[in-house]
């Protein structure tokens, strides 16, 4: 299954403590929400959501300090992940090291950002006005699942403050193994 999601925002090179992890998800969220109402993706949609779930069927709900998630792309189903992004951002080529931090550092960001959180408060002072999605949908379940990554830089030509992007991420999914739960995927 090969599909884009895009991400324009704030991206911060802080790793694990950048709360911008959390406006990637809400951004990526509704995308991966209308992605499982497509094919393939429809068809296995009430198995594969189901909380509790079914008897002999995998479900790929997790639930993280309260709040439930929907990885696309998890160990349960022997799927895992490879990765292009093209990086949109205000620096010209060249400029590795930036305001918004240096580029391997705003890609852990991203990909952190693509994963359920290692807990509801991850990264985050206090819960957002707004109620977390439920389920929140999230590509991944782990960024261990990425088995490559490649990433094409470019300036975005139009007015953005510095720390801003536009990331435009190609996934293909594939299956380590063939099983009767990711068969339709």
């Amino acid at each position: 299954m090969e599909f884009r999601l895009i991400y324009e925002g704030p991206l911060h090179g802080q790793g694990a403590k950048s709360s911008h992890k959390w406006e990637i998800r809400r951004a990526l969220h509704p995308q991966l929400q209308r992605l499982w109402q497509e094919r393939p993706l429809k068809e296995a949609a009430s198995r594969l959501l189901a909380r509790p779930p079914r008897p002999g069927s995998a479900s790929v709900i997790v639930e993280k300090g309260g709040l439930v998630f929907a990885p696309l792309v998890t160990q349960r189903l022997d799927l895992y992940a490879e990765l292009s992004v093209l990086l949109f951002r205000q620096q010209p080529r060249g400029t590795l090291i930036t305001d918004g931090g240096d580029i391997d550092n705003r890609l852990k960001t991203l990909l952190d950002g693509l994963r359920v959180p290692h807990g509801s408060m991850e990264g985050r002072t206090e819960m957002p006005a707004d109620p977390d999605p439920q389920p929140f949908f999230c590509l991944l379940e782990d960024d261990s699942l990425v088995t490559k990554v490649t990433v094409e830089s470019e300036q975005l030509l139009r007015p953005a403050k510095p720390d801003e992007v536009v990331a435009i991420i190609s996934v293909h999914v594939k299956k380590t193994v063939l099983s009767p739960d990711n068969m339709t995927l």
